[in-house]
């Protein structure tokens, strides 16, 4: 097996607060605050949507004056997805208790799914903006201009991110933006790993962040992601649908001399995942060619031993979505019936935050971290009448459970397949 690398810093913002902690309380309160967002249009149309959405952050509040100036100038202060990711980076730097020569030498790997592409759309499709005034690139009006360019503003994606928050952080290390949609924050998290393994990093800043964007839900809306009663409801019999939320995620990872000097307890160890490509259909899994069962077999087999009863906790994707819930549910209890062992304990974390899309599988591997550290694993909000198709050992509310080993996977549009191990710093102990 290969060396394990240490989660020693984390941050977590969404609906319910911004900091560790504060989304930690807002889990145990079984907080839920969906509300609805508007956007108003130039020509004055306005949408709404329902978001588990996060307050407004503030650039100034998260850079220093001169960092937040030249910020500004670039119009950085209007992208919430920008100010989100500073956001999660501060934190977790501050909780690794990072300085500045450490952070100089760091490597950067940002997920997102649409980097500066929702500052784009809104510089096109809201009022106060000279696109569009002679009505050439709005044509009959600014939706009917996103429905004809919807399929163009997802497939760009942008670099100057790492430039700004690398600047921003003082990070002067190896950089990568990651953009596996779903799955982007273990692909970032196994990418990260990977540099501290090969000696290219011993330290890696891991950052994933999402706003919760009138386009996303256009866009996916098409695709037949939304809830039309506004309620995620992970593998339960009603749901119907996925509902957004904000969301940002950080963590510092570290080789072992380099977690061992700081003197800090690490939050847990990252062992390792297995990643696979389905590239059936774009919004679609391949339900005949068992990729996802076979990145949670790979991922089990080679980090958690022979023994799959090993596992003592497995947080799925969960979106709440009628097929995909159906899909992953039988393929988790076909990855383990293949591992010769019983589905272990589960709970699914949508519920509490929403889908937050590009950052949500670290959001939620964050969490399940702070849940081993305390022995508590937070029930599966929202899962209030079993799918009896679904047979899956949900847990249902707050649980006292020592968790040694941990599987978070993720099944995601365009096909990316992720399961990814963590272990208990104290392990031994969690037995």
């Amino acid at each position: 097996m290969k060396e394990p690398v240490y989660i020693t810093g984390s941050s977590m913002l969404s609906s319910l607060g911004i900091g560790n902690e504060a989304v930690w309380e807002g889990v145990l309160g079984g907080k839920r605050t969906v509300s609805e967002r508007s956007y108003t249009l130039a020509d004055g149309e306005v949408l709404r949507y329902p978001v588990y959405a996060m307050p407004g952050l503030h650039l100034r509040d998260w850079a220093e004056p001169d960092t937040a100036r030249r910020l500004t100038e670039d119009r950085l202060h209007e992208d919430q997805d920008f100010v989100y990711l500073l956001a999660a980076a501060r934190l977790a730097i501050q909780d690794a208790g990072l300085d500045r020569d450490t952070l100089a030498s760091a490597a950067l790997v940002i997920g997102h799914e649409n980097l500066g592409l929702n500052h784009l759309i809104d510089r096109i499709m809201k009022p106060g903006h000279a696109a569009g005034e002679d009505g050439t690139l709005l044509h009959a009006s600014p939706l009917a201009s996103y429905d004809k360019l919807r399929d163009d503003f997802f497939r760009v994606q942008t670099f100057p991110y790492l430039f700004y928050l690398a600047d921003a952080l003082g990070v002067k290390g190896i950089s990568y933006t990651v953009n596996n949609a779903c799955a982007s924050g273990l692909y970032a998290l196994e990418l990260g790993s990977q540099l501290i393994r090969c000696g290219r990093a011993e330290t890696v800043l891991v950052v994933c962040a999402d706003y919760a964007h009138v386009t996303e839900h256009l866009w996916l809306g098409h695709k037949g992601f939304g809830s039309e009663s506004g309620r995620l409801r992970p593998f339960d019999l009603r749901r119907d649908g996925s509902v957004l939320g904000d969301g940002a995620a950080a963590v510092v990872l570290q080789g072992s001399g380099q977690a061992s000097r700081s003197g800090r307890t690490p939050l847990g160890r990252y062992l390792g995942g297995s990643f696979r490509q389905d590239s059936w259909q774009m919004a679609l899994p391949d339900v005949t060619a068992h990729t996802y069962s076979r990145v949670i077999e790979e991922a089990v087999r080679t980090y958690a031993g022979p023994d799959p009863a090993a596992v003592d906790l497995l947080i799925p994707h969960g979106a709440g979505m009628k097929l995909w819930d159906a899909y992953e549910a039988k393929e988790i209890r076909r990855a383990f019936a293949n591992l010769g062992g019983p589905v272990p304990a589960m709970t699914a974390l949508k519920g509490y935050f929403g889908h937050t899309l590009g950052v949500n599988s670290l959001l939620e591997s964050v969490l399940m971290l702070h849940g081993m550290k305390r022995s508590l694993v937070p029930g599966a909000f929202g899962h209030e009448q079993a799918d009896p198709k679904a047979d899956l050992p949900l847990i249902g509310k707050l649980l006292h459970k020592r968790v040694g080993l941990a599987v978070k996977t993720v099944t995601a549009y365009g096909g990316f397949q992720a399961a990814a191990v963590f272990e208990n710093v104290d392990r031994e102990e969690a037995k």
